[in-house]
């Protein structure tokens, strides 16, 4: 059980620092509204799941945990993916800014 707590905990954390990397870099109050919503969007599925399967604790095999995990991986690799496009567009520009 600790396994899962720690691997929850980690996968989370990966997901908030993705989704902070993006609000820093866009900083547009409407648009970090979307990216909380996003964020939450992501999150949701693993939270709920790790907290069912550690309240019910489960003799099987728990799938939907499971593919909650790939879920969250999967999202978690998109949103660093666009944070580190949108942190070398800000950069990009900055720096063309500077030249002029």
């Amino acid at each position: 059980m600790s396994n899962l707590v720690t691997l929850t905990i980690a996968s989370e954390a990966f997901l908030l620092l993705s989704f902070i990397i993006i609000i820093l870099s866009t900083k547009n109050p409407k648009r970090n509204i979307l990216w909380v919503i996003l964020f939450i969007i992501g999150a949701a599925p693993l939270l709920y799941l790790a907290i069912d399967h550690v309240k019910n604790d489960y003799m099987d095999a728990n799938i939907g945990l499971g593919l909650a995990f790939m879920y969250t991986w999967l999202y978690s690799a998109v949103a660093f993916i666009v944070a580190i496009i949108l942190l070398v567009k800000k950069k990009r520009n900055n720096n063309i800014s500077k030249e002029l």
